[in-house]
């Protein structure tokens, strides 16, 4: 195997650093209050994003007027907020909507113009998602924004898929 190096110029020399990542990014992030939501949150403070970002939390309820449900819902919303601000010192908007959660999460994209929409899955069978629905499938297909899918994985790893205009990349750990 040859290996061959080039030297550049000073004016050639790049102009970026490792830790040059543009800031003031909007990210949405859909959650509930199970596990899978929970695992995909973790994710994306501590591998997606970085100080400056604004995390959008959107959860989606079946009323709102259901004030047991709301409580709950603020609760949550409440948690994972002083977590984000701890872990990675992003700003935090919360959202709790009322609707059908694939096409609430879909509509509040279409508002906020993220840059991904993260969510969990289940990793239910092709079968089971065709029969019981699946959220993470219907945003899949239809967020307008790049849906981010953390798919639970074997051994506490995680698979990621990712729908960047249009095309389907799934990257594994």
């Amino acid at each position: 195997m040859s290996f061959r190096m080039q030297t550049l110029n000073e004016e050639e020399e790049y102009s970026w650093t490792q830790n040059d990542r543009r800031t003031g990014r909007d990210i949405m992030i859909a959650v509930d209050h199970g596990p899978k939501s929970k695992h995909a949150f973790d994710w994306t403070l501590l591998h997606f994003s970085c100080p400056g970002d604004t995390l959008h939390l959107v959860h989606s309820v079946s009323s709102l007027k259901n004030n047991i449900v709301y409580e709950a819902s603020q609760a949550l919303m409440d948690k994972l907020s002083v977590q984000a601000l701890k872990v990675s010192g992003v700003k935090i908007v919360t959202r709790i909507v009322e609707g059908d959660a694939g096409k609430a999460i879909c509509k509040e994209a279409e508002k906020v113009k993220p840059i991904a929409v993260v969510m969990g899955t289940r990793g239910r069978s092709l079968m089971q998602s065709v029969l019981q629905g699946s959220v993470s499938e219907y945003c899949f297909h239809n967020c307008k924004a790049a849906p981010v899918v953390i798919v639970p994985g074997i051994g506490g790893c995680e698979a990621v898929v990712l729908v960047i205009d249009g095309g389907c990349e799934a990257i594994e750990c």
